[in-house]
Order: structure tokens, then sequence, then C-alpha cells
């Protein structure tokens, strides 16, 4: 059993106590310095891999949507290759129409053609047979005893009149070059040449009216390549984007219209520069912004924000050429006119 009485212990006992006591302190501080190293360790580690995860997270949401893009992207490809299908369908039972009916215009044409034949036969029948006749009527009057005294007048009159079958003799030849020489159109359309003689002559067609301002003033320019981009999503910029591409058109520009989906923010024309092209190109674009300006739009000059390549969005239109061939663009955004 433990004693209570207290125990007297001297300097030297005392001092090997306080050393156990330091060296059990100090091992204590060192403990807790390598439980702190490794919680800090543990927490950096954490924040890393938590960090690696996130990214690895969003690499993989980023992957997803470029593939959901791509997949609505493909969807739209098939909808406008099953609408180009569906046209070339209409084309083609349009084409196998037309066809029947030129195969059914040739057949009535080869028809006419053997009728007009069996005619011309018989017709130079007919002037064999007048022929032959009249021969012989000359034959026999010429056999025929030639009186000095006036014939009495009971006697008859001859059987045929030489001058009269020689008439008809010339008509029938008539006839019968005609009808050697018609064609079935000819037929269809008997004596054009008369019909033309008596018409009177076609009046003098009107001058052209003059070409109109934005034409006049483009027109130094013609042959300028344009590549015109149509918002989507604006109602009225398809008839716009037509009446601008037939007025270059009529100025001797070469334009092209594409689609351009999935992008906004643009107001009014904005004609668009490739960077880097020759003067006139830049001369041209100021030109043209003047005239729309003229013409009542809100156009405006800029430059292609990023590579000219490369555009948001989709792009739907003619493949040949490229949008991105033209050095000027035309984009047709919203509130394209000024107010009135």
């Amino acid at each position: 059993m433990r004693s209570n009485k207290p125990v007297n212990m001297d300097i030297d006992q005392l001092r090997g106590w306080a050393s156990i006591m330091d060296r059990a302190m100090i091992v204590s501080l060192v403990v807790t310095i390598l439980a702190v190293s490794a919680l800090g360790i543990t927490t950096f580690l954490a924040f890393r891999y938590g960090g690696a995860v996130r990214a690895h997270e969003q690499s993989a949401l980023d992957h997803y949507k470029g593939l959901e893009s791509q997949a609505a992207q493909h969807e739209r490809d098939a909808s406008a290759a099953r609408e180009k299908l569906a046209a070339l369908e209409r084309e083609i039972a349009t084409a196998q129409g037309r066809a029947a009916t030129l195969e059914q215009e040739v057949s009535l044409a080869r028809t006419q053609a053997a009728t007009l034949a069996d005619q011309a036969d018989r017709a130079r029948e007919r002037a064999a047979a007048f022929e032959q006749a009249a021969r012989e009527a000359t034959e026999r009057a010429a056999r025929a005893p030639r009186e000095s005294a006036p014939a009495p007048e009971a006697t008859r009159n001859p059987l045929f009149d030489a001058a009269e079958i020689r008439r008809r003799l010339a008509d029938l030849g008539k006839l019968v070059r005609d009808a050697t020489s018609k064609t079935p159109d000819a037929a269809r359309e008997p004596q054009p040449e008369k019909a033309a003689q008596a018409s009177p002559p076609a009046p003098a067609e009107p001058p052209p009216p003059p070409p109109s301002p934005f034409v006049a003033s483009l027109q130094r320019y013609s042959g300028t390549q344009a590549a015109i981009f149509l918002l989507g999503q604006i109602s009225d910029a398809p008839a716009i984007g037509a009446a601008i591409s037939a007025d270059l058109g009529q100025a001797g520009w070469l334009p092209q219209t594409w689609t351009w989906g999935g992008v906004a923010g643009i107001y009014g024309v904005v004609v668009l520069v490739r960077d880097g092209s020759e003067p006139a190109t830049h001369e041209a674009a100021a030109a043209l912004v003047d005239a729309l300006g003229t013409a009542g739009f809100n156009a405006s000059k800029g430059d292609w924000p990023a590579n000219w390549g490369r555009f948001r969005g989709t792009l739907n239109g003619p493949q040949t050429p490229s949008p991105t061939d033209a050095a000027i663009r035309i984009v047709v955004g919203e509130k394209a006119r000024k107010a009135p």
C-alpha cells in the first residue's frame, strides 16, 4: 500500500524529474508538429484532388456539350438533305411529266407528218392523172381536122379546155410542193409567211428604264463577290436580303445568301471586310455602306472580330462557293431599316 507520508527528495532527484518532464514535453511537441504537418499535407492533397476531379468533370461536361452541338448540327444537315432530296424528287417528277408530254407531241407530229405524206402522195397521183388527161386532150385536139369554115352552131364545145387544165395542173403542183415542204410545226401553223406579211410591223420596244441610284452607285465595282448573312430569328431578314441581293446583281456584283442561325445581338446592316484585303475592296465596301444608308438602311462598316474562316452558329445556304470565300460580308440583323 502506498504510504501517505511525504517523501523527502533531494535536489538531484528533482533535477532528474525535471529533465524527464522536459524530454516528455519535447517529444509531445515533436509529435504535435508531425501531426499538424500530416494534417496540412492531407488537406493540400485533398484540395489538389478535388481540383483535379472538378477539372475532369468540367472537361467531360464540355465534351458532352460538344457532342450535343454536333448531333444538332448533324440533325440539321440531315433535315436539309431530306428537303433537297424532296426537291430533287419533285424536279424529277416534273421532268418525267415534261418527257411524257414531249413524247406525246412527237407522236402527234409523226402522225401529222404521215398524214401529210399521204396527202402529198394522193396529190401527186391526181397531178399525174391530170397530166395524162391533158396530154390526151392535146393529142385529140391535134388530130382534129382543121376546118377553114366556121363551125356550125350545132357543133358541141370540146370536152377539155387546155388553158384551164394547165392552170389546174399549176395549182396542184404548188399544193404538192407546199405539202412536201411543210413540217409538223408548219402544219399546226399554216402559211406563217403570209400571216407575217399581213400583220402590221410590231412597234419598237421602249428603252429600258434607267437604273436606280443604288445600282448606279455600285456599278463601277462590278464583279465584286459578297456574302449576305441573314440572322435566322429575324422575320423580315429574308425579304431585305433578297432586295439587297437583287440590286447588287443588277449592279454586276456576285452576291450569295446564307441563313445564319444561333447568333443574335446584331443590329442594322453591317458590312464587314476581311483583314488584309485590297484597297479596292475597302472602297467598294465603303460605297456599299453609303448606298445602303441612302436607300434607308441602318448601315455601318465594321471588322470581323476573329479569324475570317471561323464563325459561331451555323450557316445554311449554297455549298459552292464557301461562305468564307468572299472578301465582303453583309450581315442583316435586327432593325435593318430606318424608322420612318
